[in-house]
C-alpha cells in the first residue's frame, strides 16, 4: 500500500444540531476490482462526474484475495 497516491480533498458532513466539540479527519477508501479496461472506464466516468481526478487513484495492483487488478482512492472526510 506504500505506492498509493494520497488524495488531499476533504469533505464535510452537513451541519447538524449536535455538532461534535472538535472535528476529526477520517480516510475513506474506494476500491475498484476488475479488468484494467473496466477499472479505467469507471475512473473516467467518476472523473466526468467530478468525483476524483484520475491521477488520484493508486497505480494498478493485484488484489491479494482474487489476483485481479485493483486501484484504490482515498477520500478524506471531516466529522
Amino acid at each position: 500500500m506504500s505506492n498509493f497516491i494520497p488524495n488531499t480533498e476533504i469533505y464535510f458532513l452537513p451541519p447538524s444540531d449536535s455538532a461534535p466539540a472538535r472535528s476529526t479527519r477520517e480516510p475513506v477508501r474506494i476500491i475498484l476490482i476488475g479488468s484494467i479496461v473496466g477499472i479505467n472506464l469507471i475512473i473516467a466516468i467518476l472523473h466526468r462526474l467530478g468525483f476524483a481526478e484520475p491521477r488520484s487513484w493508486s497505480k494498478p495492483q493485484n488484489d491479494p484475495a482474487t489476483s485481479q487488478p485493483m486501484r484504490i482512492l482515498t477520500k478524506w472526510i471531516r466529522h
